[in-house]
C-alpha cells in the first residue's frame, strides 16, 4: 500500500493525527538507501505524493537544516541526528550498551549487534565493529533486517507472545521472505520453537549467500523480549559443537547483563 493510502487511513480513522506530519515522515524515510542525493521526482515517486507536496515538504525539512539542496538533488543533513537523541540518550546506547557490546565483540571474536524490533523488521540500534574480522557492509546503525531470513529477526519473533507473533506474520509481505526461507507455517513453528528450546536462533545463507548468523533474545525486567544480540560470520565459519558451548553462552551473559542495564 503507497505511503499516501496508508496515511489516508490513519487519518480518516483517527482525527487526532496529523497527515502533514505523517507525510514529512514518510519523507524523510524515503531517503533511505543507498542513493543519499534524491530529486523531487525521485521523491515523490518514492512516497506516491504529487510533486507540490514533496517540493513544499523538502523544502520545509531544508529550512529547517534537516536537507540541503544542490543543483536540483537534495539529501539529508547530520542535524536529522538530533531526531533520534532522545531514543538513544533515553536507552543508555553510548554508556552502557556500547561498552558491553565491545567487550563481547572482543571475548566472542566476531562483531556484536543489538537489534529491536520495529513493526516488520529488526532495526540495529548499537554495534561492535572488529575491523579485523569478517562483517557485511549493510550491519551497521540504522540498518534493517528482514524477520525470517534472519537469525536476529527470529529470535526476537520466536520469543514474542502468540498473539504478537502471528499478528506480525500475518503482516508479513511476499518480499519478506527470500527463495531459500521456508514459508510453511508449519514449519515456522518449528523454527521458533527450536529457538525458544535453544536459547538462541541460527540462519545460514538464507539472507546473504555464503553468511551464517546467531542471535540471542534480550529481555526486560517483565522477561519480554526487548530485542536480540546478534553475530554474523561465513557459512561454515563455527561449527555446531562450538556455537552451543561457546558463542550462544557468551551472548547470552552479555544479553543478560544488556537486559538489565535497559531496565
Amino acid at each position: 500500500m503507497p505511503a499516501t493510502d496508508e496515511n489516508r487511513a490513519l487519518f480518516e480513522d483517527d482525527k487526532e493525527i496529523s497527515l502533514t506530519l505523517a507525510r514529512g515522515l514518510d519523507l524523510i524515510e524515503a531517503f533511505a538507501g543507498d542513493e543519499r542525493r534524491l530529486s523531487i521526482p525521485e521523491l515523490a515517486a518514492r512516497t506516491g505524493m504529487n510533486r507540490t507536496v514533496v517540493r513544499r515538504l523538502v523544502r520545509t525539512l531544508e529550512k529547517k537544516g534537516y536537507a540541503s539542496a544542490d543543483r536540483g538533488q537534495y539529501e539529508l543533513t547530520p542535524h536529522i541526528l538530533r531526531l533520534i537523541r532522545g531514543f538513544i540518550e533515553g536507552r543508555s546506547l553510548p554508556q552502557i550498551v556500547h561498552p558491553l557490546l565491545r567487550a563481547a565483540a572482543e571475548d566472542i571474536g566476531e562483531s556484536v549487534s543489538f537489534a529491536m524490533l520495529d513493526d516488520t523488521e529488526a532495526v540495529y540500534v548499537a554495534h561492535a565493529f572488529l575491523p579485523a574480522r569478517f562483517t557485511l557492509n549493510m550491519v551497521t546503525v540504522g540498518s534493517r533486517a528482514p524477520l525470517l531470513p534472519t537469525a536476529v529477526g527470529r529470535v526476537i519473533v520466536a520469543f514474542l507472545p502468540d498473539i504478537e507473533r502471528s499478528a506480525i506474520l500475518s503482516r508479513l509481505s511476499p518480499q519478506a521472505h527470500t527463495p531459500q526461507t521456508e514459508t510453511d507455517a508449519a514449519r515456522l513453528d518449528a523454527i521458533f520453537a527450536d529457538c525458544r528450546r535453544l536459547g538462541y536462533c541460527m540462519a545460514d545463507g538464507e539472507y546473504v549467500e555464503g553468511v551464517a548468523s546467531l542471535a540471542v533474545p534480550v529481555f526486560d525486567g517483565m522477561r519480554r523480549v526487548t530485542g536480540a544480540l546478534s553475530i554474523i560470520f561465513p557459512t561454515h565459519g563455527h561449527d555446531a559443537t562450538e556455537i552451543a558451548e561457546k558463542l550462544a553462552p557468551r551472548m547470552q551473559a552479555t544479553a543478560s547483563a544488556l537486559g538489565s542495564a535497559l531496565q
